[in-house]
């Protein structure tokens, strides 16, 4: 095959599909322009092993948290160093506040822990209340929160997050906080545990350039504890060379934009108020996101499969524990896919409400 013939996109999960793509969730806007605009200087550099410690990306996100270099462990994705720490801990006994995402749940079942799931309520709109704290006792080894939450969009309180890592230290129990979304919310700082676990040993906080950085290809992720034998453990439960030069060089380049994020709140503020305005006009039960993604519910358990036929992809949340095929996840994406998926749905809707008369 000729080389100006040849679909790249062969090589990625998008092979051949022609689909309107609502069901992933990275940032809409793209790679970060100080990627593009620096990607040619990777040919210099991609003949050479990569560095296994990750001392230049390190340093540049130790610059941004505040926090220091050795507190940092990169990976192959923010999955990657989720098995790493379940690898490195093997513990007995953990929970899980659901519906979240579901690799906690598949990482956990590798080494025969015993998984117990604290379900949050639609009826009060998925969020985290205090009641979680009596949930957190001394026989349970690791407990799994994701903030803000995948699917719901719903953000933990300040005050309660403190109020869980104490209770945690009481108990001695690992808690693992998933940032992944984070950075969606413009006041992001406020809600960051990362300068908390930099200095604590019970405290990891997991995140990655995936969905902030639309760096999904690269596969770039990084944790944050305080806890040095368990970064070491961690390093150790892998490849040694687990972090590739171009997915190094992405997230400096990366973390050198300035305006990436900016952009991202603008685009995010309209687009995402557009779509959640737009579903409830529809008679649509949808749930108020912090992150770049809204969570709803219909009466068919078929929609999924009626978008599939409108070449609309939307994520089916059968799989998140205790959701069901009603409940469906789409991400913001550009304000014209935005109108289409609407146009589609409504359309769908209209003809089920009259096969149902």
């Amino acid at each position: 095959m000729k080389q100006e013939e040849y679909s790249w996109l062969l090589i990625t999960e998008k092979a051949n599909s022609h689909y309107l793509d609502f069901s992933v969730n990275t940032n809409s806007l793209g790679i970060p322009d100080t990627l593009r605009e620096n990607f040619s200087h990777l040919i210099n550099v991609v003949s050479s092993y990569p560095d296994t410690n990750c001392v230049t990306l390190s340093a540049a996100l130790a610059e941004k948290y505040k926090i220091t270099p050795d507190s940092i462990l990169c990976g192959n994705g923010a999955d990657d160093l989720l098995y790493r720490l379940v690898f490195a801990l093997k513990p007995n006994r953990a929970l899980i506040i659901e519906p979240t995402y579901e690799e906690y749940d598949r990482a956990l079942k590798l080494v025969n822990c015993n998984v117990y799931h604290y379900q949050l309520s639609p009826a009060n709109q998925f969020e985290l209340s205090r009641d979680v704290l009596a949930a957190i006792t001394k026989d349970l080894d690791i407990i799994f929160l994701c903030n803000p939450n995948n699917p719901t969009g719903n953000i933990v309180r300040p005050q309660l997050l403190g109020e869980i890592i104490e209770k945690c230290q009481k108990e001695n129990v690992f808690l693992v906080v998933d940032e992944c979304f984070l950075e969606f919310i413009q006041d992001w700082e406020t809600y960051t545990l990362k300068s908390k676990a930099a200095a604590s040993s019970n405290l990891v906080v997991i995140d990655a350039f995936t969905k902030t950085y639309s760096l999904a290809g690269f596969r770039l992720g990084f944790c944050i504890s305080g806890n040095d034998c368990l970064l070491e453990n961690m390093k150790s439960q892998g490849q040694s060379y687990g972090v590739s030069v171009p997915a190094q060089f992405a997230g400096v380049c990366a973390l050198m934009d300035k305006h990436y994020l900016t952009n991202t709140y603008a685009f995010l503020s309209v687009e995402r108020s557009w779509l959640y305005s737009q579903l409830h006009a529809l008679d649509i039960e949808v749930w108020p996101s912090q992150g770049n993604f809204l969570l709803f519910k219909t009466a068919y358990s078929n929609l999924q499969k009626e978008l599939i036929k409108n070449n609309i992809k939307v994520r089916d949340c059968s799989q998140f524990y205790g959701l069901g095929p009603e409940y469906c996840r789409i991400a913001v994406r550009p304000h014209e896919e935005n109108a289409k998926f609407i146009e589609v749905l409504r359309s769908i809707l209209n003809q089920q409400n009259q096969n149902r008369m």
